[in-house]
C-alpha cells in the first residue's frame, strides 16, 4: 500500500538553522524572501530551508529545488531519509538543509519547492532585486539635531 505523501507543518527560507545539541529544539535564524544585490549574476551562500513534515514515516527522497521565473532549475538539493523506527502517523519529522551556493543570473522572481514522494508539497517565494543598502542616516529622519 502506497502511502500518503506528508503534511507540510512548517517550510522556512533562512539564514541559518541547526538542532540545538541537549535540548533537541531547533533554532531558526534570519529567515527571508527578499535578496538584494548590487549586481547579477549574483552568488549567494547563506541559504538553509528548514522543514517540518507530519506523518512522514521515511523511506523516501526529499527534494528542496529553486527555480527561476520561467521554471528552470537553478539550484537541486536532494536527500534520501530512510524508514524512520517508531514513526507513525502523527509523527513528525524535522530537517534543515544547506543550500550549496547559488548563482542567480537576473533580479526577478524565484521560488523554493519542496517536494517528496514525487508531489510538490510547498513553495516559497524568493524575489531578488538590484541595488544596494546604505548604512547613512539622514539626521532629519532620525531626529538628531545637526
Amino acid at each position: 500500500m502506497k502511502r500518503p505523501p506528508p503534511q507540510v507543518n512548517a517550510f522556512l527560507v533562512c539564514e541559518q538553522a541547526f538542532q540545538q545539541a541537549g535540548t533537541g529544539k531547533w533554532c531558526i535564524i534570519g529567515t527571508f524572501d527578499t535578496l538584494m544585490a548590487s549586481e547579477f549574476p549574483f552568488q549567494y551562500s547563506g541559504i538553509h530551508v528548514f522543514m517540518s513534515l507530519g506523518g512522514f514515516m521515511g523511506g523516501a527522497t526529499v527534494e528542496v529545488d529553486i527555480r527561476d521565473a520561467v521554471g528552470e532549475i537553478v539550484m537541486a538539493v536532494r536527500g534520501q531519509i530512510p524508514e524512520i523506527p517508531h514513526s507513525s502517523p502523527l509523527s513528525n519529522f524535522e530537517l534543515a538543509l544547506p543550500i550549496p551556493p547559488v548563482e542567480f543570473r537576473s533580479a526577478g522572481s524565484y521560488s523554493i519547492e519542496l517536494s517528496a514522494m514525487d508531489k510538490v508539497l510547498a513553495v516559497r517565494s524568493l524575489r531578488l532585486i538590484e541595488g544596494s543598502v546604505s548604512l547613512e542616516v539622514d539626521p532629519e529622519e532620525s531626529g538628531e539635531d545637526g
